[in-house]
């Protein structure tokens, strides 16, 4: 019975703690009042006291107070708390020996079929998270089970902290790079309250899309984190605000990004964010300052995180920086050091997004020093890299990819099946008027460029389309616009020919397809490009694709 008023009380306490974190008031109360009324249990009490000292971002101190705790035997649930707390406000320390928490991370797991232990789960998978080592993270939710992300009960009601702990299963999934799952978990979770679970259910929304790159959604998104979160006063508050700022990235929009980092760190050098935190966000400062062309600015963000290299949490991040900065300076041999740095610690502790960036960055920095043979190696990576993001749901990383190299004059062929993603603005030009029915001669005049450019490109938007003729394409490119009006009702013999050329069939495959002759086929062609007042089969295939769109076929 001592036993279930204890449970009892340690929820209650708990439950208080996490409403004065989710009000906004994680570390205002005096130190022996932060941990609730729960004098008789102080190794809980102490617990809850580190808690919250680091959701207030205030690391130094709590860096400090977790090395004053005493290390003591601890009943179950009391030990499965204090080494889980432990874990995220390691995250906070810059130094080597931060990690040295994470040697046992996985071994003696807290029971998540009741609350106490479900907490504890989620905030060593948080910690995990914290230092960046989604290879742990991942293996701790895989131990602990369905259960961890079970509503999170205190004192007889799910507590507001549940919409937390479902978020962080979200940001799991999309820093693994697996964006298509992170999405669908993302869907099927329930609005959270309002305020700064609002702001991190906006961020980590904002997140999973701009990995997408649904940029217009990014754009809603980061105005409802400053909405809901618009001061960064603790860690969740300035969580919003980065995880805003990964979205931003993610499509490209470096500068928005960068005032979200700074807004989110607090000063210079970014003291309120964890550690990872202020490296990404300095690794963020140094692209815009260099996309400036100020070298100068982007060295004193770099020399910020210079002294973040040493920390197992920040060093490929760092790495990845520097490789930048090298790039940038002209100094191939040290970009690709640091890119190789940075890539291979990535890939060990399977942070994919950061491998994406990563190889992104070594790509370019092999190219600069093509004179080994980097540059056919460095755009093969690069296209593996890219394509195995894409089959993930991670479709920036082909944007990325071509944010990096287009200073340099080169692009990664297009992936079959990309579609309008996978163009360049010119490619998209030309996939247009190839829609319309315009013939390579009449692209090259219209854009003023070559016959040879022309087929070039058109090559390109076959393969992003996956089809292998120009008459293929209107019907899966889609339409742009409307057509001049409707046209003549064809016969239903060359109804069937208009349908089969806009399927991509050539006059042979047609006449073996419906028993005419090539000649006879020919003829039909020639009639409904007559009847139509068309210039080409491509421009039968748009004709088609419209009536199609509008559910009319059996007007053709």
């Amino acid at each position: 019975m001592q036993a279930v008023r204890g449970a009892e009380q340690r929820e209650r306490d708990l439950a208080a703690t996490l409403d004065a974190v989710l009000a906004g008031g994680a570390a205002d109360l005096p130190p022996d009042e932060r941990s609730g009324p729960s004098h008789l249990d102080p190794h809980w009490s102490e617990s809850l006291a580190l808690l919250r000292l680091t959701l207030a971002g205030c690391w130094r101190e709590a860096v400090a107070a977790a090395a004053a705790l005493p290390d003591v035997t601890l009943d179950p649930a009391a030990r499965h708390l204090r080494r889980a707390v432990l874990t995220w406000t390691a995250a906070g320390d810059p130094s080597p020996r931060s990690t040295a928490v994470l040697s046992d991370a996985l071994t003696d797991l807290p029971d998540p079929t009741h609350a106490l232990g479900r907490f504890a789960g989620h905030m060593l998978v948080e910690g995990l998270l914290a230092h960046a080592r989604l290879d742990l993270a991942a293996a701790a939710i895989d131990a602990l089970g369905p259960d961890l992300w079970r509503p999170l009960v205190l004192g007889g009601r799910v507590h507001a902290w549940t919409a937390m702990a479902s978020l962080c299963r979200v940001r799991v999934l999309a820093f693994r790079g697996r964006v298509a799952e992170a999405d669908a978990a993302l869907r099927a979770l329930p609005d959270p309250p309002a305020g700064v679970l609002t702001a991190l259910h906006a961020g980590t929304t904002c997140l999973v899309r701009g990995n997408q790159l649904a940029v217009a959604d990014v754009r809603r998104l980061v105005a409802e984190v400053r909405l809901q979160a618009p001061v960064a006063v603790d860690h969740l508050s300035a969580g919003a605000q980065m995880l805003a700022a990964f979205g931003l990235v993610a499509t490209g929009d470096v500068e928005e990004a960068a005032r979200c980092v700074l807004l989110a760190g607090g000063d210079e050098a970014l003291t309120r964010l964890d550690v990872i935190d202020r490296a990404l966000g300095l690794e963020m400062l140094v692209v815009l300052a260099l996309a400036a062309g100020d070298l100068d600015a982007a060295g004193a963000w770099a020399d910020q995180a210079t002294g973040l290299l040493a920390s197992p949490i920040a060093d490929s991040t760092v790495a990845r920086l520097l490789s930048r900065h090298a790039f940038a300076e002209g100094r191939a041999d040290d970009a690709v050091v640091w890119g190789e740095r940075a890539v291979a610690r990535a890939r060990e502790v399977d942070r994919v997004i950061e491998e994406a960036e990563g190889e992104i960055v070594l790509g370019r920095a092999r190219i600069l020093r093509r004179g080994d043979g980097g540059l056919v190696e460095a755009v093969r990576a690069l296209e593996a890299m890219v394509a195995a993001a894409e089959r993930r749901g991670h479709r920036s990383a082909r944007s990325a990819a071509a944010r990096e190299l287009r200073p340099v004059g080169l692009r990664l062929r297009p992936l079959a099946g990309s579609g309008w993603a996978g163009l360049s603005p010119r490619e998209a030009e030309v996939a247009r008027l190839v829609v319309e029915g315009a013939s390579n001669r009449e692209v090259a005049a219209r854009l003023h460029v070559s016959e040879h450019t022309v087929r070039a490109h058109v090559s390109r938007v076959l393969a992003a389309f996956g089809v292998a003729t120009r008459a293929a394409l209107p019907a899966v490119a889609g339409l742009e616009g409307g057509r001049a009006g409707p046209r003549p009702a064809l016969t239903p013999r060359q109804a069937e020919v208009a349908q089969l050329v806009a399927d991509g069939l050539g006059n042979r495959a047609i006449s073996e397809r419906l028993g005419l002759s090539p000649r006879t086929v020919e003829k039909h062609v020639g009639d409904i490009l007559l009847r139509w007042d068309l210039s080409g089969r491509t421009a039968i295939a748009r004709e088609v694709s419209a009536l199609r769109a509008e559910g009319s076929l059996r007007g053709v």
